[in-house]
């Protein structure tokens, strides 16, 4: 249980803080081993556990880890370093967390149960290599390492990110135009094609119907769209659902490959970084899995960590499960028997990042042109529909008159 509260030290100051304990008591007990004289207490709202606090941004993140790693480097100490990286921060969540931090290294625990405290804001494989730099008095070097990875992962979710904008940009422009025929030019038309009566051709009688169901009946479309979007926000929220939708992300045409590559590299550059920082080799394992974002490439990890308790090499069982690319297996292969697999691993993490970026250009080649062409496509259907019954029927006026 959580208590804040207001004590008198020796001098007569007031102090204020938060501190951990099983009871009132217990709290007293500690503060008086402080030489601080209570004065008032209250059990404290841990708002660490609201699920609407905003999350450390990847850039928040990046930058505190690199702020910190710079002060700890000059040799500051911990808890001197969290305090100067207060008063620079200037977002008032980041300052909220780093402030907990502070207290919580003042109250005597270690930087990995501080972090700990924060799970929504610090994963899995931060805090572990974390807690390998402390075991090992290298605290500043493995976040230093961490810098590098946030960096690499940042800059590839950048450049994915970037490289979709404009094909985004096309599929809604394909959207309003669809939208704008359907519901501001076929009505315009109307009239014209009533006085023709059955006599229009197949194609018109198609987008009349599109377009009168559209106007007519647009709440239900919205209905079903946001009730898809609903239903399918929670069935990928469970564990079944969500793995069915990663194996369709793996098996996709020419976008499953780059998925593919994208959850290798995340996963070899977060297991080298583990197993260089000193995390045993079965629970960097384990975190990898995680970071790999994809459940089914996890779960092939999974049964890999299964093979390798049992006696078996990490390159040998992994090469029994198709999720893995043989190239990435391999190299992985030759780390292990020449004793440098964090290097590999590094390796084959640069390999796959430069293929999806090569991957997502070729795949980018070939869906931005498709975008376009059906984009004109739909626009001359709409003109076709249109505009044949018109031309019939100025060819059926009689020139004579």
């Amino acid at each position: 249980m959580k208590f804040s509260y207001k004590a008198a030290n020796i001098s007569g100051s007031m102090e204020t803080g938060q501190i951990e304990a099983a009871s009132r008591e217990q709290l007293v007990a500690i503060l008086k081993s402080k030489s601080l004289f209570p004065v008032e207490i209250k059990k404290a709202s841990d708002s660490r556990l609201s699920l609407f606090t905003k999350r450390f941004s990847r850039k928040e993140r990046l930058t505190f880890t690199r702020q910190l790693a710079g002060l700890l480097s000059s040799g500051i100490g911990l808890e001197k370093a969290l305090a100067i990286i207060n008063r620079l921060s200037s977002g008032k969540e980041a300052n909220k967390i780093i402030g907990q931090l502070e207290r919580l290294i003042q109250e005597g625990h270690s930087f990995t149960a501080a972090l700990e405290k924060f799970p929504r804001h610090f994963t899995p494989l931060y805090i572990s290599m974390v807690k390998a730099g402390e075991a090992g008095g290298l605290l500043a070097q493995v976040l230093t390492r961490l810098i590098r990875y946030q960096e690499e992962e940042l800059n590839l979710r950048n450049f994915i990110v970037s490289s979709l904008i404009y094909p985004v940009i096309l599929a809604i422009s394909n959207l309003g135009v669809l939208l704008m025929y359907m519901l501001f030019v076929i009505p315009k038309f109307m009239p014209i094609f009533a006085e023709l009566g059955n006599d229009l051709p197949f194609i018109t009688q198609i987008v009349i119907f599109c377009g009168t169901a559209l106007q007519n009946f647009w709440w239900l479309f919205l209905f079903l769209i946001v009730g898809f979007g609903v239903w399918f926000w929670i069935w990928i929220s469970t564990e079944r659902g969500k793995l069915k939708f990663d194996q369709l992300k793996l098996s996709l045409p020419l976008l499953g490959s780059v998925m593919t590559k994208i959850a290798v590299s995340r996963m070899s550059l977060s297991l080298s970084m583990l197993c260089s920082s000193g995390v045993p080799l079965l629970t960097a394992l384990t975190i990898s899995g995680g970071v790999s974002g994809n459940l089914e490439l996890d779960r092939s990890l999974q049964e890999v960590i299964g093979e390798v308790k049992q006696g078996s090499s990490l390159v040998a069982s992994m090469s029994n499960k198709t999720t893995f690319p043989v190239l990435a297996v391999e190299m992985i292969g030759v780390g292990e028997e020449s004793g440098n697999l964090e290097e590999m691993l590094d390796q084959v993490s640069a390999t796959y990042e430069n293929e999806v970026k090569q991957s997502l250009g070729i795949f980018l080649a070939i869906f931005e042109p498709l975008l376009i062409l059906s984009m004109v496509g739909v626009i001359a259907i709409l003109a076709i529909g249109i505009l044949v019954p018109i031309f019939n029927l100025n060819s059926q006026i009689d020139p004579t008159l």
